[in-house]
């Protein structure tokens, strides 16, 4: 991909940051919106130590932390730019993560607080976005979130969030897990997979009052307790679009929305039949609720011009195929989506979704699927075959499935509860052919299991951030970390890192010789998803 340079009428500064290996340059190309009142910009960057007040122009150029006890304030009218990343083999793109602490970011209708890109021609995915973990105190208002990787995220928090704009994010414009937000008087619009997204065990959800504009699927909720009143969806044109999907063990409360283009078919979908959806009182045209009146404008600096992942985006979401430290020697699975899970066994690749364990041939990339019962497993997160048995992680049950494949058809054998199901489940499981290995909720441990579920021995790795899928290859671990593979120890020592080959990974497995990742690339695209990959370097990086 070509990179875009910024070339900005005003050079606003030019800063040299000192380093213990040497000296880096950093130069920034002016600023898109004027000065005001002749104030200079402001860089920032890394862990914030103290409460902090923000205003006028700020450039992000190392990713944002505001940890606990800390207070990041942001004034009206703000303008928060951040270095854009554009390069697969970079540490990943800036953003914010707020861990305890608070971000108070309340602007005007007049003064909005803007958080983009320094970029004069900006993509979605320019940058990385916001994500809140552990924060109650935090709020947004009147705020533009645009071109990031994901929009405002919240995670066991409760961030209200209102009167704003989120667009042009690739993945979702507002997402939360074991959350319980209002969201209301936002504008949300060309998100690349939704506008909203409600998954994992969030309670007492209230969305009113929104106008959802346009783009590819405007709301979705799993395994989650919500509200939904007095929002507008519109402007979404493709014929078989729905509005709103409710899924898993969710409880949807569905009153008094306007949905202009939909049907009684497409208003509000149940995805299973464990979710459950009460409706009443909404408008499919006949002109009873009114459109949600907004008292800000939809400023822009300039259009997108696409929603992500329309066949005109720009993102990378396939790197190249060979670099210094691997080869992608296949890619397979169109039509299978990206999905959760990924497992070799007896010269296949395995698959598991609701309702199928899926059989694919990992030379011509044909597949079987052999149905499942819904109530078994109702939320695949984690595949791995110990040699006779199949193993999955429910992370809607908080359970282990043990499962075996006798040629025509899946028997479940057993089910036991995992560790720390009461904060709820998690991604990825792996064997190593003796026992089972599943990470913690906040993935600095790692759980060795007998095949019971009965801890053997519970493994630090703190520095590994084992947070999604992993595999075992018979000497070590693999695992996703940002944009890198990284193979550790049972003693969670890293040992080899290489540069991964896709956005997005869902599910790694070995298949005694090589790694085969599963991707998203993009969520949407119905390309192959499939990666078989050789390690060629482990020590370059």
């Amino acid at each position: 991909m070509k990179l875009v340079f910024n070339k900005k009428i005003l050079y606003a500064s030019i800063v040299i940051v000192v380093v213990a290996a040497g000296f880096s340059i950093l130069l920034y190309f002016g600023i898109f919106i004027p000065k005001e009142n002749g104030q200079q910009p402001v860089f920032k960057g890394g862990t914030i130590a103290q409460d902090e007040t923000w205003s006028g122009a700020i450039f992000v150029n190392e990713h944002i932390v505001v940890p606990t006890n800390v207070t990041l304030t942001i004034l009206p009218g703000t303008q928060i730019l951040c270095k854009a990343n554009r390069d697969y083999k970079t540490t990943g793109p800036v953003g914010f993560t707020v861990n305890g602490g608070t971000i108070i970011a309340i602007g005007t209708p007049e003064k909005q607080i803007w958080f983009t890109v320094d970029e004069e021609y900006p993509i979605n995915g320019d940058w990385g976005g916001i994500e809140l973990y552990q924060t109650n105190t935090s709020v947004f208002k009147y705020v533009i979130v645009e071109y990031s990787v994901m929009g405002i995220a919240q995670f066991y928090s409760q961030v209200n969030i209102s009167h704003s704009i989120v667009r042009w994010v690739n993945l979702e414009g507002i997402y939360m897990e074991h959350s319980n937000p209002l969201i209301e008087y936002n504008l949300l619009y060309q998100n690349g997979y939704h506008e909203i997204s409600c998954e994992q065990y969030n309670y007492d959800v209230r969305v009113r009052n929104n106008i959802f504009a346009g783009g590819h699927v405007p709301f979705i909720t799993l395994d989650s307790n919500i509200t939904l009143e007095g929002n507008y969806f519109h402007n979404y044109n493709s014929t078989d679009a729905i509005a709103i999907h409710v899924g898993g063990l969710s409880n949807a409360t569905i009153i008094g929305n306007k949905f202009d283009g939909f049907t009684y078919d497409t208003a509000f979908v149940k995805l299973v039949e464990t979710a459950f959806i009460y409706n009443s009182s909404n408008d499919l045209g006949s002109g009873t609720v009114p459109v949600p009146i907004l008292d800000f404008e939809d400023i822009k600096r300039q259009d997108l011009g696409y929603t992500p992942g329309d066949p005109e985006d720009q993102y990378m979401y396939v790197y190249p195929s060979e670099d210094e430290t691997r080869r992608v020697l296949k890619r397979i699975g169109v039509g299978l989506g990206f999905g959760w899970t990924l497992a070799y066994a007896n010269d296949f690749l395995w698959k598991m979704e609701t309702g199928y364990l899926i059989q694919i041939d990992p030379i011509l990339g044909n597949y079987t699927k052999y149905p499942v019962n819904a109530s078994d497993v109702l939320g695949p997160r984690g595949l791995c075959y110990d040699g006779e048995f199949f193993w999955v992680q429910d992370q809607s049950q908080f359970t282990i499935v043990k499962m075996k494949f006798n040629g025509t058809n899946v028997v479940i054998n057993d089910t036991f509860i995992i560790p720390e199901s009461e904060k709820g489940g998690r991604s990825g499981l792996a064997t190593d052919g003796i026992y089972l290995y599943i990470a913690s909720m906040d993935g600095t441990l790692l759980y060795e299991l007998y095949k019971n579920g009965t801890i053997r021995q519970n493994i630090t790795i703190g520095a590994i951030d084992l947070v999604g899928a992993f595999t075992w290859n018979g000497t070590h671990f693999w695992s996703n970390q940002g944009n890198i593979l990284i193979a550790w120890t049972r003693e969670g020592v890293i040992v080899g890192k290489v540069y991964d080959v896709a956005a997005g990974n869902t599910g790694l497995t070995w298949d005694g010789t090589h790694i085969w990742g599963l991707y998203k690339t993009c969520e949407i695209w119905d390309d192959a998803k499939t990666f078989q990959i050789e390690i060629l370097d482990d020590s370059f990086i």
